[in-house]
């Protein structure tokens, strides 16, 4: 039976390593002109909208803000206040989950011993071990949704849409693993960073 826990503790621990890596996605509309987008702002939130739980605060909007600024920054753009080309806005969703961990349960192997006439002693038998069905767990998580959509001010059509999802395991994990969140996010950005001479 401790083999069993075993393995199932093994299974368990390999699905949510598994469920940590982010899956990136974006969207785009192919008849915008990024080519001419220099500036860029926030859309204002309302403090009042946040929940204030440990993925949804001040804190969290602020290094969102802060991180993708800096993509953009890279890319040679900067914040326009009164005129921005583009507007950036962002959105995290968190849901409750469950995963179904099936593990193989078999029986233990046992001794038989059987009576030989021709030999005093009695002959050992070895029954293996046989497979008796699955053990189903259910395992509880969060996974949270990352969306960073731009609009074009003038036309304010959505341009671009990019969106990571991932399993949370607590918020200081979270706020850790943001900055590489965001930037594999902006891997698929139309606007290319812009290359510095040295």
């Amino acid at each position: 039976m401790k083999t069993c826990n075993l393995i199932l503790s093994l299974v368990i621990v390999f699905v949510l390593n598994s469920c940590l890596a982010y899956d990136i996605s974006s969207d785009r509309d192919n008849n915008a002109d990024f080519g001419k987008y220099k500036t860029f702002a926030w859309y204002a939130k309302d403090p009042q909208a946040l929940k204030n739980d440990q993925f949804d605060n001040q804190i969290i909007e602020s290094n969102i803000k802060n991180y993708v600024s800096a993509e953009l920054k890279k890319r040679g753009m900067r914040v326009d206040l009164d005129n921005p080309d583009i507007l950036f806005d962002y959105d995290l969703m968190v849901q409750k989950k469950v995963d179904q961990v099936q593990t193989p349960v078999y029986a233990h192997p046992y001794n038989y011993g059987y009576y030989n006439p021709y030999r005093p002693l009695l002959n050992p038998y070895v029954y293996p071990s046989t497979f008796v069905g699955y053990q189903t767990q259910d395992i509880p998580y969060k996974e949270g949704t990352l969306t960073i959509s731009v609009v074009e001010k003038n036309s304010n059509k959505l341009v671009w849409r990019g969106w990571s999802v991932g399993t949370l395991t607590n918020g200081q994990t979270y706020e850790s693993d943001l900055q590489s969140d965001i930037h594999a996010i902006f891997r698929q950005f139309p606007i290319k960073k812009v290359k510095i001479n040295s």
